[in-house]
């Protein structure tokens, strides 16, 4: 990995005050960047302490280049080393970071490895990687320059779409389908069993879940995921939505687009969820539950009802669930029975008697 401070400026289209041919061969956060790395400075506010930073003795920033905000112009106008101007330095940054990565980690070369085994009545794409001891059986469709990696599994009739990436040893079950450019790190299972069961004389009875999971474009699951098929129709996960690791979708759940799941967080079965939707590290919302738009679930928070568009909530202790039910009703009457409290104050105790710290 070996570029130029000018082949970075003409990259993300920036100003670039010092000299072109500085050489830059990685990039790093500015307090540990070294004079042959890149950083990126987000807020102008901060440019001064790019020269040093307050410390005994000072600190000095060294990064061979840096990506600034225009409005740091003046400031940075006599620091050493090369500086590139542009409105937005952490999405210019990102977007050096992209090329950096793919000389890192270059897509492994089309092909299908002698180990894996793949159905004649499978069709592959142009470009193709199948990797080694990866399965993948008959009618599955797999999209132009896809990469299937070691011991990946993918199921009869499933399809996955141009530019996606199964990392190691993850599974698609059948009939299953995978957008485009879609990425899923290892150990993701989709299309596994939908929890179904029913009591007959005692005994929980599986019941047949017969229907599928449809990621669309743009979707990355995180590692060891699990997202189960539906009983009939589908699991629907919606495009440019982003799960972290570990998270369980349920089965007949559908997600919106360009949403975002945390780790460890559960969504139980037939629930809806809007576009823009944050759900944060192990929350875990009830079944049959909407969702609306742009609502923000913070962590650890247990959602046991519909959530309007815009909402942010927050907070879940376990109790006994008549008591948690009372509790609740009483939380909503909160600041009406506190305003009551401090009129009766007023009336009844002397003017000199210590206020209440909120008063």
């Amino acid at each position: 990995m070996k570029t130029t401070a000018g082949e970075i400026a003409a990259l993300i289209g920036g100003e670039l005050q010092g000299p072109a041919d500085a050489v830059i061969t990685g990039a790093m956060s500015l307090p540990v960047a070294g004079e042959t790395d890149l950083a990126y400075l987000e807020n102008a506010a901060n440019a001064a302490w790019t020269a040093s930073r307050p410390a005994c003795p000072p600190v000095v920033w060294r990064a061979g280049c840096l990506i600034a905000p225009e409005e740091a112009r003046s400031e940075l106008a006599k620091r050493a080393g090369s500086v590139i101007y542009v409105k937005n330095p952490k999405q210019a940054f990102t977007r050096v970071l992209s090329k950096f990565e793919k000389e890192l980690n270059p897509l492994p070369k089309a092909g299908v490895h002698p180990s894996a085994v793949v159905d004649p009545g499978a069709r592959i794409g142009a470009g193709v990687h199948i990797g080694p001891h990866a399965v993948v059986e008959t009618g599955a469709e797999i999209g132009d320059n896809t990469v299937i990696s070691a011991g990946c599994y993918v199921g009869t009739e499933t399809r996955i779409g141009a530019g996606s990436r199964l990392y190691p040893n993850v599974t698609v079950r059948e009939r299953c389908v995978i957008g485009s450019n879609a990425i899923l790190h290892p150990g993701v299972v989709v299309g596994s069993d939908g929890y179904g069961y029913m009591n007959v004389s005692g005994s929980h009875r599986k019941i047949p879940q017969l229907g599928r999971v449809i990621i669309e474009d743009d979707v990355e699951i995180g590692a060891n995921s699990a997202i189960d098929r539906a009983a009939l129709d589908a699991t629907v996960i919606g495009a440019g939505t982003k799960l972290d690791n570990l998270v369980h979708i349920a089965h007949n759940v559908r997600i919106g687009k360009n949403c975002l799941i945390i780790a460890q967080a559960g969504i139980a079965g037939s629930t809806a969820i809007g576009n823009n939707v944050i759900i944060s590290g192990q929350a875990g919302i009830s079944d049959h539950v909407t969702i609306g738009d742009n609502a923000i679930v913070m962590a650890k928070t247990g959602i046991m009802s519909n959530l309007g568009a815009g909402q942010v909530v927050f907070g879940h202790t376990g109790r006994p669930r008549a008591l948690a039910m009372k509790i609740e009703v009483l939380l909503s009457k909160l600041p009406e029975l506190y305003a009551t409290v401090r009129k009766l104050k007023k009336l009844l105790l002397p003017a000199d008697a210590p206020k209440d710290d909120n008063e």
